[in-house]
């Protein structure tokens, strides 16, 4: 019976992270240029794009049928490795094997559903680094505009918030309110004004997926409490 019960409270939470509310995915996951090795349940695996609640990734085998859906990531990024418990959302067949010794590709996204301690915040550096890359891509040939290298990400600690909106002009206002505006984005109060100015500076050069990014960058530092819930990592 205590088994069965904690297989329907696992189907339970695994039905809530992959159907969480569509704010939760609001800006997507950011492509890496350069993927990452990693592992799910021992199948190799490169990690192409990640968010906050999940990670593509391609690989070569499927990955084995587990009992409570639960399997185990792992993916390494400079002397990191993270760790997660994730569900398999969808896996596609990119490409079929053909001849004998070929292997078919596949695509597979992945929901995080519990992650090692520490990890959280491993993870956020990681994307705001790969958003700032991608953000300076954009920003290279704009005459004396400073690359974003000089941005020190910061996760707030606090429910306090600025919003930067644009009409024309910038408008700043103190908030309470974590939501991103349409043109413009909010970012933890904590964060140093002159660094508000240099994103704002930055925003105004961008195309739309700039500014998706920036809006990623600024999200970052909003919501301490939107992260992987931690959990002792038991592979």
């Amino acid at each position: 019976m205590k088994e069965d019960l904690g297989h329907a409270a696992t189907l339970w939470l695994i039905s809530l992270v992959l159907n969480r509310p569509a704010e939760r995915r609001a800006f997507g996951r950011v492509h890496l240029d350069a993927p990452l090795r990693g592992s799910v349940d021992a199948v190799p695996v490169s990690v192409v794009e990640i968010s906050i609640s999940g990670a593509r990734v391609f690989h070569e085998n499927r990955f084995p049928e587990r009992p409570n859906r639960v399997h185990q990531l792992w993916f390494d990024w400079e002397e990191h490795t993270l760790r997660f418990e994730v569900a398999v959302a969808r896996t596609t067949l990119m490409t079929l094997a053909k001849r004998p010794g070929e292997k078919s590709q596949y695509g597979s996204g992945l929901r995080f559903i519990a992650a090692e301690e520490g990890t959280d915040p491993i993870l956020r550096a990681l994307i705001a680094y790969y958003v700032t890359r991608a953000i300076n891509e954009q920003v290279a040939n704009a005459n004396g505009l400073p690359p974003l290298d000089g941005y020190s990400f910061q996760q707030g600690k606090g429910t306090r918030y600025r919003r930067c909106e644009y009409a024309g002009t910038w408008r700043r206002a103190e908030t309470t309110d974590p939501t991103q505006p349409q043109n413009g984005f909010t970012i933890s109060a904590e964060v140093d004004p002159a660094q508000v100015e240099m994103l704002c500076e930055t925003w105004l050069v961008l195309d739309a997926e700039g500014r998706r990014l920036t809006q990623m960058l600024a999200q970052l530092s909003v919501n301490p409490d939107e992260g992987t819930p931690t959990r002792r990592y038991l592979p």
